[in-house]
């Protein structure tokens, strides 16, 4: 749907309910916690006006009843008479309707209305009848009311908003009176971007045009006065005349290149800023999803009699909005976990000599380009050697591997389909489904999870995603007359150095008080074939995902400068191209290639290999194992190597997909469940590849229902083998069976040049 103008009064009214329920439960949930001023009792009047009127419109009469009720409440709160503790419960439970209202179609809502309305009546009855006396000192900071004194009250209308605003600027934040929302369809936002984007690059054309304007105007200024000067004393009348009169005009022309100037620099500073304003307008606060955390955390302790503590930080981190929606269910379901599973009872707590209140920290921020979410209880934290004997009890691992395992690759069953270490089911976790459920969630977000714990001492969930899949900060740089952009995240520095002859004939880069490293252009990593001549150059040096710097030199002919790029994704239609992760329109409208770092650098080393090793593959049969667990990885790769098979190792799907274009592989094992990219994904990225498509794969996973071995077997697998049966001889039949042995017998004729 491109615009609203389909939707029916019904749709409309429930959109805007959506957006002021939201608002005004986050303005409830702060005033509940002692945050509040006129401007939080302003906004929520005017959202409960805003919805009454919509709702008479509508023609939701029950809704019109629930609305002015909480108006009525709220007014009376601005005229003096403070909202209580329990008044904003009632408040809160009210919008909780309002909300839930907002999600339904409108076939549903006749008889969800009317299974309610008593219950509407109810809040509505409460509302009116709530306590009108004067404020206490204790209500008054509640409701932020100036004091009343000799029986005269400062009009609500007299506060300085403004000053409240600054003093709490966070309370506004998406109110129906402070910071407004606007509705808008994805496809037209991406028009706008892409309107905005043509604009910038018009008038950067005309900034480039007025240069050349003006470097003619100047030659030709030049030109008219060495002509002056060669007929001084010698040109006719006429011919001076003629002279002045081009003198007046070049004259006239170099004032209109002046104005043109001005305007065409005016012009690109304004569609520069639209521009930006625009893709900013893509990232949001992290807190927009806080308030909701805030109230399941206050409902879930009050039903369970935990004391908590909910401790945030980094609410106003920016994320893109696409990211941020996928971000809510899955800290829903951590925060439950950490609730019901992770902090104990006030007895417990007493007994273990911690505080009777709990804390729960929520952790959002930017680290190496990277959103990283922490949320951390102080409860008693999972018992490692419980896991590992009920997966062994499941048959996910045999114990003489998992007595292998590391702690943290331990803790990963709890991201297995109805793995729980819980023996009860609760209403509110413990059913076995949740954290497969937050995995997939921030898998398909292109991000990844993991879990510490320390028994006795609580559990940590870190999340790590994208900060936005629409912007990226880039270095754009020029080799062999192509043009590519870098990742500014992924870039350590650049450096310039001399570049010499290596010992065994390889080149290698040297900068002052440095080691030398080798050092190879950066077309070369990108499947070109650039050269190298020893002397000065300029180098790029990058880092992996965990900040360390890659002790290999990429050569580039000329760093172009920085910039803040719009990212598309390439076309499917070219398929995956290797070391390229997506592109952007430069200011020329032509595209510019962004470079995926991983797949960059692991083609890099393998061309740095082979000018090492000065001669290709031998005949041995390669065999590519992916898996997220070193344990695992390491297992897969003894048991091959022992069998003769030349084995490449890749801790996820994205980093064997790279190193898939730039190598050939006999055989593919990966697991399924990985970050970046699931065994799934790879396989059926395999699968549509041309050159690589009929190479024979085989997954491994904990997982053994049957339909997971479908999943597996329909995505294009050969085979599925289920971690917890792995058994080497079996597993080695498995690989002969598909690919042969690991070396090939020599034939008759190879035997004899060999005998000789």
């Amino acid at each position: 749907m491109d615009n609203f103008e389909d939707l029916s009064f019904f749709d409309m009214f429930r959109m805007e309910a959506e957006e002021h329920s939201e608002s005004m439960q986050g303005l409830l949930l702060n005033m509940k916690e002692g945050e509040s001023n006129a401007e939080m009792l302003r906004s929520l009047m005017r959202g409960a006006h805003s919805l009454k009127g919509a709702a008479r419109v509508v023609g939701l009469t029950d809704i019109v009843k629930l609305t002015h009720a909480m108006e009525d409440r709220v007014v009376a709160a601005q005229e003096g008479r403070a909202l209580r503790a329990e008044d904003v419960d009632t408040l809160l439970a009210a919008n909780d309707l309002l909300r839930a209202f907002a999600a339904l179609s409108e076939p549903e809502s006749a008889g969800w209305l009317e299974s309610r309305a008593s219950r509407v009546e109810e809040l509505a009855t409460q509302l009116a009848a709530a306590d009108v006396t004067e404020a206490s000192p204790v209500a008054r900071q509640w409701a932020s009311i100036p004091e009343v004194e000799d029986g005269i009250m400062t009009p609500a209308d007299e506060v300085d908003t403004e000053s409240a605003a600054q003093q709490n600027p966070e309370a506004t934040q998406g109110a129906v009176g402070g910071v407004q929302n606007l509705r808008i369809t994805a496809q037209r936002f991406d028009r706008i971007l892409g309107s905005a984007s043509d604009a910038l690059v018009k008038a950067q054309a005309v900034v480039r045009t007025h240069e050349r304007l003006q470097t003619d105007s100047d030659s030709l200024r030049r030109m008219l006065h060495d002509l002056s000067e060669s007929l001084r004393g010698t040109a006719t009348p006429d011919a001076r005349e003629l002279l002045a009169e081009i003198t007046s005009r070049t004259s006239d022309l170099q004032l209109h290149l002046t104005e043109l100037e001005r305007g065409a620099t005016e012009a690109e500073h304004a569609t520069g800023h639209l521009h930006r304003e625009i893709l900013q307008a893509r990232l949001r606060p992290f807190q927009d999803i806080v308030f909701g955390l805030r109230r399941l955390l206050r409902d879930l302790s009050q039903e369970l009699g935990k004391q908590v503590n909910f401790v945030i930080t980094g609410e106003r981190t920016e994320v893109d909005r696409d990211i941020l929606d996928r971000l809510r269910a899955p800290l829903e379901h951590i925060l439950r976990n950490a609730l019901d599973h992770g902090l104990e009872g006030p007895k417990e707590r007493m007994d273990a000599g911690k505080p009777v209140q709990g804390t729960i920290t929520l952790y959002a921020r930017h680290e190496n380009g990277r959103l990283v979410i922490t949320l951390r209880d102080d409860g008693k934290g999972v018992s490692i050697p419980q896991v590992l004997d009920r997966a062994v009890k499941r048959g996910l691992v045999q114990a003489n591997v998992g007595s292998r395992l590391a702690d943290n690759e331990i803790l990963e069953f709890l991201f297995l389909p109805g793995f729980s270490t819980r023996d009860t089911v609760t209403e509110i976790s413990g059913r076995g489904f949740g954290l497969d459920v937050v995995q997939s969630m921030v898998h398909e977000a292109g991000g990844a999870v993991r879990i510490e714990s320390t028994l006795g001492k609580g559990t940590a969930f870190h999340l790590t995603l994208p900060v936005t899949r629409s912007l990226m900060r880039v270095l754009i740089v020029e080799g062999e007359g192509e043009i590519y952009a870098i990742p500014l995240v992924r870039l350590s520095r650049v450096v310039s150095g001399m570049v010499r002859a290596g010992e065994d004939g390889v080149p290698v880069f040297e900068a002052e008080n440095e080691s030398a490293i080798p050092v190879l252009p950066i077309v070369d990593a990108l499947g070109g074939g650039g050269t190298i001549e020893p002397g000065d150059a300029t180098v790029l040096l990058l880092i992996d995902y965990t900040g360390q710097e890659i002790p290999l030199a990429l050569q580039v002919d000329r760093i172009l400068g920085d910039d803040t790029v719009a990212v598309r994704q390439l076309d499917e239609r070219f398929g995956k191209m290797p070391a390229i992760a997506a592109v952007t329109i430069t200011e020329e409208g032509a595209p510019l290639l962004i470079v995926e770092p991983d797949n960059l650098l692991r083609s890099a080393q393998n061309v740095q290999r082979r000018r090492i090793a000065g001669a290709s593959a031998d005949e041995q049969a390669r065999v590519l194992v992916v898996d997220d667990s070193p344990t695992v990885r390491q297992m897969l790769r003894r048991t091959l190597i022992r069998a003769d098979y030349r084995v490449t190792l890749a801790s996820n799907g994205v980093e064997a997909w790279g190193i898939l274009q730039v190598e050939d592989f006999d055989l593919l094992v990966s697991d399924v469940d990985m970050p970046e990219m699931n065994g799934i994904e790879l396989i059926e990225n395999l699968r549509a590849n041309a050159r690589i498509g009929s190479m024979p794969a085989i997954l491994l996973s904990y997982k053994g229902r049957e339909q997971d071995r479908q999943r597996g077997l329909q995505a294009g697998a050969d085979a599925y083998v289920t971690k917890g049966e792995f058994e080497e001889t079996t597993f080695l039949q498995l690989v002969e069976d598909l690919i042969g042995p690991a070396r090939m017998p020599a034939t008759a004729e190879e035997s004899a040049e060999d005998a000789h």
